[in-house]
């Protein structure tokens, strides 16, 4: 599994699926990173988007490999 994630100002913060407070997740890399690359389409240099693969499939739990 993987999500999206960006640093801020020392903070890291993850993209969370529209209308909720969970973390967007995505099965596959290709897919995480096709969205991010539209994300940072329209974004400043020093906020840019990147894919963190995580452990397991809980969304309220991060746990970068």
């Amino acid at each position: 599994m993987y999500i999206i994630a960006r640093n801020i100002n020392g903070q890291t913060e993850y993209l969370k699926a529209s209308s909720s407070t969970f973390n967007k997740t995505f099965v596959d890399y290709s897919t995480a990173e096709n969205f991010v690359k539209k994300l940072n389409k329209h974004i400043q240099s020093d906020k840019k988007w990147y894919v963190m693969e995580i452990e397991n499939e809980q969304q309220d739990e991060i746990l970068p490999k």
